[in-house]
């Protein structure tokens, strides 16, 4: 136990080091009444009942003072997850206390009414710290959140909760700063005492793929399947480990009709082919992939898809391949419109491309931020010596059998089990490691800037593991990470577009840093690709609607070009270099997606996913690996290696020096040099930057749709970028 005691002590240093790397640890605003950091973050309800000694009145306080107020309306959090990251609207913050106020047998119910505009003010007046002078020009649109319409709006509907006392319903408004116990603050419309599933955010994740079944004598013709499909809300799977596999199954044509007849099931995987491709050809081979849907350790959905990967005679007459594999989620929040995000799994862009042999994906669908504290228990699973000795042993047996040519079934079956026995678990934690860091860098990055944000849609961040025999990929894809953004009170309003852009470009660098420290192999990234493009001097450039024309002009793959198209049709512009960087020896592209409306920035690389990725070689041993389901061998044990090695990165990483921060305050100075050429390396504070950064920003419409890029503009922001996060990083070193 000490030694795992150690670990998290390494670990947190590891965690918190990663955020000062990657841009804060400065300017701390000083309005908020208290510092939440120094509180003891409590992961369950029970937990937090016993700490105050189930007492009523303590959990109202507790809830009032240590449950920062948001102002958006629907319920996206959990009552869990409004403890973890200690934050929640009206709503979600008397849900809450009710459930608590219900752990502790007191009759509770909820209360339902309208704030007036006064009230409404003073409550947002209240969660923002005190205004502050900026001291910018006159013309600068300074922050005045209490009288900002859309936001007053917003908390229009109020919630609180009335607990029965000596037969009298008393009022409990937690929202309020300083409430106390019977006052109200809005009109009382109506009480109820459950809140009704219909009101929650809908949810639901769906695998999908699309087959191109090609005909003699007739044109080519497509259809979409939907494999599986799970329904429900969205609190029913946040925070929760959540991982779908899919794996393959080589068979003989004749082998699959022989099963069916006789009842038995396709996804007996050890009744793959043989090494007698001879025979196989005749016969024709089909390849099936088995996908299940798991939730926490329980398999929810489950289904297959196939294809003839060496079709007969007769069946090359008319037979379907797949060309695209993805998932779909899809959120229905009351009254607003659906939101649908699309992960692609697979997209076949040449003849012989395929879904890889296997894939565990481990998403994480969380609407709060993530506290240490929440998987530090996780950790102390993963960093246990005898499951690591356990790994480590059964890793070096499967390797030891492969050498000796040992039964193909025994060995596949040995490899699933010991993947099934880390692979969850492991994702899970990867995903939240990085959301906590995540959320710690961007809280600094706002209180640097004077910036507020919360989550007004769930994070989905997917980390994969992934391979087709001799090659693994490891991804950190933020499929959905959005955030809405405050400026202060006294502060430019467009300072908020500074942190959404400053906290794009950092997700995109803190993706791959992740994966770096737990495989000590360096990862591809959107950063990584700017960074290298701007080391070999080739141009990088921004372009909008306008300019698709000068965009064709780059010698980009068809699948590619269509990717960043479609970026444009979007009205979004594009950062990209005009040539292709070469990593692990082949080709690659990646780019900035920017909104021009909030300055939210995304990194996408080639494959259209928002992630870092890695390609390791897995399996150096040969062995018995001339046949199809070898392959599908060779990457479950290659996937158990890198699960082995992401553990023993934890065990003996040490601490980042201060070398490793100048290299950072390095590629901050450079961000210029990524969208613009030619910008002055000009020493100023952050006040001059914020207002550099304001009223630079133009737009020229021309005769058809779009924003025409102004270059006197992306000089502008980049500087003023440049200046603040330079700035920012130089303040830290000279701490460190």
């Amino acid at each position: 136990m000490g030694k795992i005691k150690n670990c998290l002590s390494i670990l947190r240093k590891i965690v918190f080091l990663i955020v000062i790397l990657f841009f804060v640890f400065g300017y701390v605003w000083e309005g908020k009444a208290e510092n939440k950091t120094e509180n003891k973050i409590y992961t369950t309800l029970d937990q937090l009942n016993e700490a105050i000694d189930y007492q009523w009145e303590d959990a109202f306080a507790f809830v009032r003072d240590q449950i920062e107020f948001e102002p958006f309306t629907g319920i996206m959090k959990s009552s869990q997850g409004v403890l973890w990251g200690r934050a929640g609207n009206a709503v979600e913050q008397a849900r809450l206390l009710n459930e608590i106020l219900g752990l502790e047998g007191e009759k509770v119910r909820y209360a339902q009414g309208k704030l007036n505009e006064e009230k409404a003010a003073w409550l947002i007046k209240n969660t923002f710290p005190e205004e502050k002078d900026f001291y910018y020009p006159k013309n600068v649109l300074l922050s005045a959140p209490s009288q900002d319409k859309e936001i007053l709006s917003a908390i229009e509907d109020h919630y609180w909760v009335q607990i029965l006392q000596d037969n009298q319903w008393i009022d409990l408004d937690p929202s309020f700063p300083n409430a106390k116990i019977g006052e109200a603050y809005a009109d009382l419309d109506k009480t109820f005492y459950r809140i009704k599933k219909n009101i929650l955010t809908k949810f639901s994740i769906s695998l999908k793929v699309e087959k191109t079944i090609f005909a003699e004598d007739e044109g080519d013709d497509s259809e979409i399947q939907t494999i599986l499909e799970w329904q429900g809300t969205l609190e029913e799977v946040a925070n929760l480990p959540i991982s779908l596999t899919l794996m393959a199954n080589f068979k003989s044509t004749s082998q699959r009709d022989e099963e069916q007849d006789s009842g038995g099931t396709l996804f007996n995987v050890f009744g793959g082919v043989t090494s007698e491709t001879e025979e196989e050809e005749e016969e024709g081979i089909e390849l099936t992939y088995r996908a299940e849907l798991f939730l926490e350790e329980v398999i929810e959905e489950e289904g297959q898809f196939s294809q003839i990967l060496a079709p007969t005679e007769e069946e090359k007459i008319e037979r379907s391949i797949i060309t695209k594999v993805w998932l779909q989620f899809v959120l229905q929040k009351p009254d607003e419109p659906t939101m649908k995000i699309e992960r692609i799994l697979f997209e076949k862009h040449q003849k012989e491309d395929r879904p890889s042999l296997f894939q565990r994906h481990s998403i994480l669908i969380t609407g709060n931020e993530i506290p240490t504290e929440v998987w530090e228990e996780d950790l102390s699973d993963i960093l246990d010596k005898e499951r690591i000795d356990v790994l480590k042993s059964g890793l070096e047996e499967i390797k030891t059998q492969i050498e000796e040519k040992e039964d193909l079934a025994t060995l596949l079956e040995n490899s699933i089990s010991l993947e099934n026995s880390w692979g969850p678990e492991t994702g899970h934690l990867i995903n939240l490691i990085f959301a906590s860091t995540s959320d710690k860098l961007t809280n600094d990055l706002g209180r640097a800037l004077a910036v507020d944000s919360y989550y007004f849609w769930p994070r989905i961040i997917i980390n994969s593991f992934e391979g087709s025999g001799d090659e693994l990929q490891v991804y950190i894809d933020l499929c959905q990470d959005s955030k809405l953004a405050i400026s202060y009170p006294g502060q430019a309003v467009r300072m908020k577009e500074t942190f959404l852009y400053g906290r794009g470009v950092m997700e995109s660098i803190l993706e791959g840093k992740v994966i770096e420290l737990l495989t000590k192999r360096k990862p591809l990234t959107t950063a990584y690709l700017i960074y290298k493009a701007a080391e070999n001097n080739i141009p990088i450039r921004m372009y909008s609607y306008l300019e698709q024309d000068r965009l064709k002009n780059l010698k980009m793959p068809p699948y590619v070009a269509k990717k960043v198209m479609k970026v444009l049709d979007a009205q979004h512009f594009v950062i990209i270099p005009e040539e292709s960087i070469e990593f692990n020896g082949r080709q690659r592209w990646g780019w900035w997606d920017l909104n021009p409306q909030n300055r939210e920035v995304i990194g996408v690389l080639d494959t259209g996913l928002h992630q870092a990725m890695l390609e390791r070689t897995i399996l150096e041993l040969k062995g018995p690996m001339s046949t199809d389901m070898a392959l599908v061998l060779g990457v479950m044990v290659g996937t158990v290696d890198t699960y082995w090695v992401i553990a023993s990165m934890i065990l003996k990483y040490g601490e980042l020096n201060k070398a490793a921060l100048q290299e950072a305050k390095n590629y901050m100075k450079k961000i210029s040099g990524y969208l613009c050429p030619d910008i002055l390396d000009e020493g100023m504070g952050v006040s001059i930057a914020s207002i550099d950064i304001e009223d630079c920003y133009s737009k020229e419409f021309g005769s058809g749709p779009g924003v025409k890029v102004d270059m006197g503009w992306c000089a502008k922001f980049t500087k003023g970028f440049k200046c603040a996060s330079t700035t920012i990083m130089n303040y830290y070193l000279s701490e460190y």
